[in-house]
């Protein structure tokens, strides 16, 4: 059963086969949902470990008892405390990358979506709102943990899959009832669950002459608050929705005050990264040009040091495009590096 059949090949497969006219009709509806949404045909079990390139045996276990698959730890949490984070091993990894690429990247994800998404970013979703007198940013509470495997299931029952095609890719993406951080697949399911709740907050804030934006778990409103009680009307939509609200972490900010998105001030006329953050940075491009790399690698006992402080340059530059520092920084260091491999190649 060829990933490139075409959907006559299909019913001339479905037709010649021994199936009852019942099964042939349904397998049929199937395969004509899958090529009207543009995703794979799944037929069942074996079909699904033969896309994947799979033994059946061990897709069955994938499904069947996924926690073999992941490895658990523990990070610690800024206000104290630790989160748990599971991590798929290779093999379920490259399960998930594929349901993503082939079946997931077929979902539409809102425009006010911009984690996980190509070609949108951390700095676009805080740009939205430079200019802002009034903010309002609301954290969603248990993200990933929120969205249940029936959520997922309904997922992929809509792409049209049948139940037990579904149960399988759902089983694939899920842990422990839900949506694991650290899934390849969850960030892009979140984004597909979390359309219906992204289409009516931009409606509901257009109608009030505020802007919206969310990253992840972050939802960001700017404009003028006048309206009254609106951060209790959205907070209500969230939860018609299915999802609640992190009163903990919900902010307020009015005009004059210091306006934060996702770690990045937001000004009148631009985005910045914050002070504390820029002073940190230049520390450390100090020392490397100054000591080299070999030095601040065994001060750090990091060999991967270079590569650290080239990534936070370029985070920088992509929240300050034009920051000449930032740019001159990134030329120097690339060049030590060069210099530093000639070292070690004579």
């Amino acid at each position: 059963m060829s990933a490139n059949y075409q959907i006559k090949d299909w019913e001339e497969l479905i037709n010649n086969s021994s199936l009852s006219k019942k099964e042939k009709k349904e397998k049929l509806f199937f395969i004509r949902s899958a090529y009207h949404n543009g995703v794979p045909v799944i037929l069942d079990l074996d079909h699904l470990a033969h896309l994947l390139g799979l033994k059946v045996g061990v897709l069955s276990a994938m499904i069947k008892k996924p926690l073999r698959f992941y490895r658990q730890f523990k990070i610690p949490k800024k206000r104290g405390g630790f989160r748990d984070i599971v991590t798929p091993y290779e093999s379920l990894l490259e399960v998930q990358q594929w349901i993503v690429e082939h079946v997931l990247s077929k979902f539409q994800v809102h425009d006010a979506a911009h984690a996980y998404v190509k070609k949108r970013n951390i700095a676009q979703n805080a740009s939205i709102h430079v200019g802002c007198d009034e903010m309002l940013k609301i954290d969603l509470k248990d993200f990933f943990p929120s969205i249940k495997i029936p959520r997922v299931r309904e997922l992929f029952n809509r792409v049209g899959y049948s139940k037990e095609v579904s149960y399988y890719l759902t089983n694939l993406c899920c842990l422990n009832g839900s949506i694991p951080q650290g899934a390849a697949s969850s960030p892009m399911i979140s984004n597909i669950i979390l359309f219906n709740l992204d289409k009516r907050l931009s409606v509901f804030s257009k109608n009030h002459g505020v802007k919206y934006s969310r990253y992840a778990d972050d939802l960001v409103f700017s404009g003028n608050f006048q309206s009254f009680g609106f951060k209790n009307l959205v907070i209500m939509n969230i939860e018609d929705e299915g999802f609640k609200a992190n009163t903990d972490k919900t902010r307020e900010y009015c005009e004059g005050h210091r306006k934060m998105i996702t770690g990045i001030v937001v000004e009148k006329d631009r985005i910045r990264l914050p002070k504390a953050k820029r002073r940190e940075i230049r520390t450390e491009v100090y020392f490397l040009m100054k000591y080299g790399i070999f030095d601040q690698v065994k001060r750090y006992n990091d060999i991967y040091y270079a590569d650290r402080v080239l990534g936070r340059l370029n985070y920088w530059k992509q929240i300050e495009p034009n920051n000449e520092y930032v740019i001159d920084s990134i030329k120097s260091i690339k060049k030590l590096y060069e210099e530093t491999l000639k070292q070690i190649s004579t």
